[in-house]
């Protein structure tokens, strides 16, 4: 029924912009990122932290499974990952409840403690995104220690009218087909905006024969990750109306995803598990299904030239179901099987996460002064269900009040200076787990305040120069997992214990940036860019798993690992550069590094990324033959051996990619410009690991070699 109502959205989508291109058309601005990013640029001069913007074509030419793994070949950012689609955003090497994702003002909740729950937000549904590295919880809260991904899923046009989009994509490695469309109508200072988006894929394959589980041995049916197949379908709306002083926006969107679990990855694999049954696409057990609604209202107003008031309301549901057998897991004496499978049936977890936020945000302009103050509140109501134990029932409140001054020194220096206080409120309801066979969870009540602050300098000494600096002291309220977390993590292997006794976690960090730019009308380099930023960052009592030497009896669950504190120093830094050579030429570097030490025990910190380099060159024409703003792309990855790596982590190998891309733009009669866009992933196939990827512990290589084809049709009245 899901899949036939998503598929009728689908054709109401592009019935629509059919009928749009047989009307009256206008050209159709494919560079609108272009203007975004400039302008995002300047805004971001007078910033003392590290921004970087990128949008809607950047996306569709580094498309990957996932809108992380799309947005990893940015310095700096990267992803956890479990398989194909489950990824959670990295910046510098630090992610889960230490960074914020925000989609349009209000923070992305999910189950953001476990690598695999993915990140519900649907890739295509975006305009623009800007990636903040290094504290911002002065706007955003004591998540945001590790910085903000910022997505805009909407905006307004420059032009009034009816326009729309048809998308189809493909994938040759796990056989994707998918499709997202949309349509758009703009009109009187009024806009909506529609899009439905579908994707299904068979198990991926991987450059390899076997893997390891614990002390065994298995072999992979020609490379099939079995039972990896899964489907999603995603609906959005939004609307929103303007006058000269108000402007209002809303949105509403439903994510839903169904996926199997590797079964090497979820206990001790049986033939059956691993031999081919001829149904890629099928969908058996273990596996899970997500269901993300979220609704958003955007508000604006402007009481004159100096006074500006916003205020974001935001209410999210999250469901996520885990389906197996209850006798695929070790026997339990203590667990009362025959109740279980009456009253739950086949479902393992259940977590029914809603969320609701607000944040409003007074601006205030005063000669060379820029004053903003705010206020943000979140309150959190967690239950659970399944016959397995892993978290415990919760509320959570969250509330802080922050102020900054951006101060103009000179037409070249801006100082901002900034503070805010957060209070928190964690109540974790008792667990008896007699039926379950786990341990009792006592109830817990916390309270946990404390204050943040900032102070930063952007100074801009000739117009290709831009330096930033910027200090500052956070603070992280710590998560219901790592006070109670109870029970195994499977694609893990390994039991997670919380700690009733953490204090909050805090961090304080300086960053430095520079930047320069330079432009020439003629010769030979026609463009050159290169930035630079590096961090310290010391955090006195740092929250992490730490392996304990307790080795459990079920193969399920391997080691033990407890929540622990611990004194954790971090330093790395970013390097990014462009080359404009003539008008047909770029050479685009990247290359990122993070290096993190537990001070107490002088030992790595685990899932540190290594160092990595990437180089792409691109070759542009503007127009040939029929065929417009087309790019041809070779980008080569070298990604370093991790050998700084925990105790009871695996060291990763080095590795090489080369990835090829193609770009074209097509005239198709009014339509002024269709694009099509050709990639090949892992070119040579190559076997590797990637160090922050939970499979490695299973010596299981990442996807082989991914051949994806997209079309993209713009149609506009």
């Amino acid at each position: 029924m899901k899949t036939f109502l998503y598929t009728i959205i689908s054709i109401l989508c592009f019935a629509t912009a059919v009928r749009a291109q047989n009307a009256d058309s206008s050209a159709i601005n494919l560079n609108e990122v272009v203007v975004s990013a400039d302008a995002a640029s300047a805004r971001q001069k007078l910033q003392p932290l590290t921004i970087m913007a990128t949008g809607k074509q950047y996306i569709t030419e580094h498309r990957s499974n996932s809108l992380m793994t799309s947005l990893e070949k940015l310095p700096g950012v990267s992803a956890f990952q479990v398989g194909q689609g489950f990824a959670k955003p990295v910046i510098r090497g630090l992610g889960f409840n230490r960074l914020v994702v925000a989609e349009n003002g209000i923070k992305q909740q999910g189950q953001q403690w476990g690598a695999d729950h993915g990140l519900e937000i649907d890739q295509y549904d975006i305009d623009n995104v800007e990636i903040v590295k290094g504290p911002a919880s002065l706007q955003y809260g004591s998540e945001a220690i590790a910085g903000v991904v910022r997505i805009t899923s909407h905006r307004w046009r420059s032009e009034d009218g009816l326009s729309g989009s048809v998308m189809l994509n493909g994938g040759s490695n796990n056989l994707l087909f998918g499709t997202s469309n949309d349509i758009y109508y703009q009109k009187n200072n009024r806009y909506f905006s529609l899009r439905a988006t579908y994707q299904n894929f068979e198990s991926y394959r991987v450059p390899a024969i076997s893997f390891d589980y614990q002390k065994y041995k298995f072999s992979l049916y020609r490379g099939i990750l079995k039972n990896t197949a899964g489907r999603e379908a995603d609906v959005s709306l939004h609307t929103g109306f303007r006058t000269k002083r108000y402007e209002m926006g809303l949105s509403v969107s439903n994510i839903h995803s169904k996926a199997g679990f590797f079964a090497g990855a979820y206990g001790l694999p049986g033939t059956v598990d691993m031999s081919d049954d001829g149904q890629p696409r099928a969908i058996n057990m273990p596996y899970h299904e997500v269901n993300h609604f979220k609704a958003v209202v955007n508000q604006t107003y402007k009481l004159n030239a100096q006074h500006k008031f916003t205020a974001d309301l935001g209410y999210q549901y999250n469901l996520r179901q885990e389906f197996s057998k209850p006798h695929t897991h070790a026997t339990n004496p203590n667990i009362n099987r025959d109740s279980l499978i009456a009253t739950m049936g086949d479902i393992e977890l259940e977590m029914r996460l809603q969320t609701a936020s607000g944040n409003a945000a007074w601006e205030y302009r005063a000669g060379s002064n820029l004053l903003q103050a705010g206020v943000n509140a979140e309150y959190q109501h967690n239950r659970v269900g399944g016959y397995f134990f892993l978290l415990p029932e919760f509320e959570q409140f969250t509330g802080g009040v922050f102020a900054t001054d951006r101060y103009m020194i000179s037409e070249k220096l801006a100082a901002t200076v900034g503070a805010r206080y957060d209070v928190g409120y964690t109540h974790v309801h008792p667990f008896d787990g007699k039926i379950q066979g786990n341990d009792p969870i006592s109830e817990l009540k916390k309270n946990n305040g404390n204050a943040s602050f900032m102070g930063g300098v952007a100074y801009n000494p000739a117009p290709e120069w831009d330096l930033k600096l910027n200090a500052g002291k956070s603070f992280r309220i710590p998560t219901v997992n790592e006070y109670a977390i109870h029970g195994i993590t499977h694609v893990m292997f390994r039991m997670e214990v919380g700690d009733s006794t953490l204090t909050p976690e805090t961090s304080y960090q300086i960053d430095g940036h520079t930047a320069f730019k330079k432009e020439w009308d003629d010769g030979f380099i026609r463009r050159v860019s290169v930035a630079a930023s590096v961090f310290a960052n010391y955090f006195p009592n740092f929250i992490f798993l730490k392996p304990s030497s307790e080795l459990l009896e079920s193969i399920e669950a391997g080691q033990k690992y407890n929540y622990v504190q611990s004194r954790v120093f971090r330093t790395g830094g970013e390097l990014e550069a462009r080359i404009d050579v003539g008008n047909h030429f770029r050479w685009d570097i990247s290359a990122e590094y993070v290096r993190a030490t537990d001070m107490d025990d002088d030992f790595p910190i685990a899932l540190t990324p290594p160092m990595s380099i990437t180089n792409e060159w691109s070759v542009l024409w503007q127009k040939i033959a029929w065929f417009r703003h087309n790019r041809f792309a070779v980008a080569y990855r070298y990604t370093a051996r991790q050998d700084r790596v925990a105790r009871n982590e695996y060291v990763t190998p080095e590795f090489h990619l080369i990835d090829l891309s193609l770009t074209v733009g097509v005239p198709m009669g009014r339509i002024r410009e269709a694009q099509v866009v050709f990639q090949v992933q892992n070119l040579f196939n190559v076997k590797y690991y990637k160090h922050l990827s939970f499979y490695r512990r299973m010596n299981m290589p990442e996807i082989g070699r991914n051949m994806l084809l997209s079309l993209l049709i713009p149609i506009n009245r």
